[in-house]
């Protein structure tokens, strides 16, 4: 009898946190936030010695190279590379990041159950989308879905095509874009966001006037990061490095590049340096 008590006892206890923990009730839920933005904050070595490769060359010769050396406040982040004319008109998206692409980013996760979450999330259906995470990209695209936002929503996500897994640690991106061929002048854009990364000015304190940033669609921390570099066939250049060009909205409302970083802290540190590379093969097209 003793032994049979102490049974039901732990059964009962784990069966009570494993209930907890899937439906994401209190206090497990905030736990978990607590723990996604303890890693946020952590510090992380820089090193060059581990790359991801993304290669959208679809066997062809790469025109377009991106070299993304992680910071030390990489962790986790929602990305996308792409395309604007000199006077900066929206032209391709090259690469987003598939939880943004699909829509189904979801709260609470951490480091370790992040994949798993949102695999068994999206069999439930039930997605909590982040318009935020890449705002001035969404906006800069221009496509206005029924409910309102640019953010792609479940139901009708980027093609596979464009999207990537999200990276882990330093990446290499490669691509051959037709449209590189026919443009003798054009930018570079990354957007890049972490979530979890409150600070003192991004915090559920901040912005009380903003539904949307306190709503639920997104996560309250630092808002996105914009890089950017302009590539000239006429500079014969084959390196540039991307600089940092401003913030989006915090909440995802507008598509408005703010351009003082000042309330930035670690979201600065996402990011230690891009390089883009335009090959022989750009060249040879665009003469």
């Amino acid at each position: 009898m003793f032994f049979r008590r102490e049974f039901l006892i732990v059964f009962f206890l784990l069966t009570g946190l494993f209930l907890f923990s899937f439906f994401e009730l209190k206090p497990v839920r905030e736990l978990m936030d607590w723990r996604a933005s303890v890693n946020t904050w952590r510090e992380n070595e820089v090193t060059i010695s581990g790359y991801e490769l993304y290669d959208n060359t679809e066997g062809k010769e790469a025109e377009l190279t991106i070299d993304f050396l992680a910071g030390k406040h990489f962790w986790n982040p929602q990305l996308v590379i792409w395309l604007e004319d000199s006077i900066g008109n929206y032209i391709e998206t090259l690469l987003v990041t598939k939880s943004t692409a699909r829509g189904l980013f979801y709260a609470g996760r951490s480091a370790s159950n992040f994949k798993e979450a949102d695999n068994r999330k999206a069999e439930e259906k039930s997605p909590t989308r982040r318009v935020d995470a890449l705002p001035y990209w969404s906006h800069k695209r221009g496509h206005l879905y029924a409910d309102g936002f640019y953010s792609p929503p479940p139901e009708t996500p980027l093609p596979d095509a464009i999207t990537g897994a999200t990276p882990k640690e330093n990446f290499y991106f490669k691509s051959a874009s037709s449209s590189l061929q026919e443009l003798g002048t054009f930018k570079v854009l990354i957007e890049v966001n972490v979530a979890f990364d409150e600070n003192e000015f991004y915090s559920e304190y901040d912005f009380l006037d903003d539904s949307l940033y306190h709503s639920g669609t997104g996560l309250l921390g630092q808002p996105s990061l914009v890089y950017a570099a302009t590539i000239n066939s006429s500079d014969a250049n084959r390196y540039y490095v991307a600089t940092l060009i401003g913030h989006g909205h915090q909440s995802g409302m507008t598509g408005e590049l703010m351009r003082e970083t000042q309330t930035l802290t670690t979201a600065k540190y996402i990011v230690e340096r891009i390089v883009i590379g335009v090959n022989e093969a750009w060249y040879q097209h665009v003469k």
